[in-house]
This record gives C-alpha cells, structure tokens and sequence, in this order.
C-alpha cells in the first residue's frame, strides 16, 4: 500500500511539472517562427562574410563554401525548381529533374548570395512576418538592408516541413527572383529545346565560376 501511494506521488509530481513548466519551453522547438530562422540563416550567413579571417584569396573557397551550406539549408531548391520551370516540369524524366534542379541552385545561390554579399557591411532589419491566411503552412518575411537612411527590401516566401521553415522565393526590390528566372528560361525554351536551356545554365555558372578566380 505505501508503495502504492509512493508510485501515485510520482506521477502527481510528474503531471504538476509538466503542467507548470512555461508553454514557450515546452513547445520551443515546435514554436520558431518563420523571421526567427530567416534572422538565424541570414545572420549566419552575414557573420562567415564578415569573417576578416576568411576575406583573404587564400581562403576564398572555404569561405564560399560555408555559405553555400547556409544557403542550401535554408532554400528549398526543389520547390523552387519546379516553381521556375513551371508546366514544363511534368514533362522532365527524373534525370532531368534532378540535373535541372542541381543546375538552378548554383545559379540562385549565386546571385543571392551576391545581392547580400554587396550589402554585408549594412544594417539588417527584420521587419515582420505575415502568415497565408489561406495556408497556415506558408509565410513571407520581409527584411530591409539599411543604406544611407534607405531600406533596401528583401523579402522571402517560406514553406514549413516539420519543424522548419524553408525558403521558396526570394524578392528582392520588389522581383521575385523565381518568376525573373521562370520568365528568362521561359524565353529559351520558345526557341530551344530542354537541352539547349541546360547548356546556357552550365556555360552561366562557368562565366561566374570564371569571374570569381578574377
């Protein structure tokens, strides 16, 4: 009977410690927000191109290389890929897909990475988050770069999967880079065919390749 009453005392104290254990800490992991990852990304990001340790041409590809594991994290290029090429992604085999997919990462990366790399020394300010009202899944971010008093808006759409969210979009000044790229590749494929789109996207990342050993 006392061990009885011993083992009932356990799971009373039990039950009470869940109960009185504050609801941000109990769901915390559950409970980050769209602009809280964004802030954690991008910062993460700000920090390795601010990293005067790294700034040196000796260093250049590591440098790059963690920011592109940043980036890749955060992005959800797949989405972003099937965004871009639009109706013409059903008609893709697998190996398509994937080549396309891998192809239109680089290119996305570099130029985000790019836009921000040009205002890493500026002030970030995040701004707000509004969620879809017709998709609790979906959100938008939006981030100003303070120069000379001017914010420079860059915004980002986010899907969450699980516990995270990732980024399908980024508008930066008001153009969404996915419909600038849907739009660009849309162009190429009313006078050429899928192999000949995949061709201009490796002879672009190439030409930055190139520009970046400068």
């Amino acid at each position: 009977m006392k061990a009885s009453c011993a083992f009932m005392r356990v799971v009373v104290l039990s039950v009470m410690s869940i109960l009185l254990v504050p609801s941000g800490q109990a769901t915390a992991a559950a409970s980050i927000t769209p602009l809280e990852q964004i802030r954690e990304t991008v910062g993460s990001i700000l920090t390795v191109m601010q990293d005067k340790e790294l700034s040196g041409p000796e260093r250049r590809g590591e440098r790059r290389e963690r920011i592109m594991a940043l980036v890749q994290h955060r992005f959800d290029f797949a989405e972003m890929s099937q965004r871009t090429l639009g109706r013409d992604w059903k008609n893709r085999t697998d190996a398509e897909k994937k080549e396309f997919q891998h192809l239109f990462a680089e290119l996305l990366k570099n130029t985000y990475i790019g836009r921000v790399d040009a205002h890493s020394d500026e002030k970030i300010e995040y701004a707000r988050e509004l969620f879809s009202q017709n998709d609790p899944y979906r959100a938008r971010v939006y981030t100003n770069i303070i120069k000379n008093g001017r914010g420079i808006p860059i915004n980002y759409s986010l899907v969450k999967k699980g516990d995270e969210w990732f980024v399908y979009d980024v508008i930066i000044e008001g153009v969404s880079l996915v419909r600038n790229y849907r739009n660009e590749f849309g162009r190429i494929l009313g006078q050429e065919d899928f192999a000949g789109l995949v061709k201009r996207m490796r002879e672009k990342i190439e030409s930055n390749e190139a520009q970046r050993e400068e």
